[in-house]
């Protein structure tokens, strides 16, 4: 995928209620890639993070399957600094001969962004897993 499709995606404002990680993935899945992926709209909305993760999680394996090699599009799902589990998503990508991830958070100033996937650890993300959208 080129970059100049993923820039429109680029510095969008996080916001817990209407943008926030698993709606960013979703709005990706719709508009670049043609897929109606529901991460349900009536899902809890907590503040916390760690009540973040947990309701994002849950919904992982009924919404993907693990995979072992990532393509653009696949789900990227992150453990946040300080979290016990994985509940952070985020949208494969691989421009400018390197693997990235686009992605929004709470800490992350200046909304939505693409990181390199190597750059993560530096953030404190950990990868947890790719994940195939069902």
């Amino acid at each position: 995928m080129d970059a100049w499709q993923i820039d429109r995606f680029v510095g969008i404002p996080y916001c817990p209620r209407h943008m926030d990680c698993a709606d960013l993935a979703m709005q990706v899945q719709g508009e670049l890639f043609g897929r109606e992926v529901w991460v349900a709209n009536k899902r809890p909305r907590p503040f916390l993070p760690a009540e973040q993760d947990a309701v994002i999680s849950t919904y992982c394996d009924q919404l993907a399957d693990l995979v072992a090699e990532p393509q653009d599009g696949d789900a990227v799902l992150m453990r946040e600094p300080g979290a016990q589990m994985a509940g952070h998503i985020g949208t494969y990508f691989f421009v400018n001969y390197a693997p990235h991830v686009l992605h929004t958070a709470t800490w992350m100033q200046g909304g939505s962004t693409l990181h390199r996937l190597q750059d993560l650890s530096g953030f404190g993300l950990t990868v947890e897993g790719y994940y195939r959208w069902k």
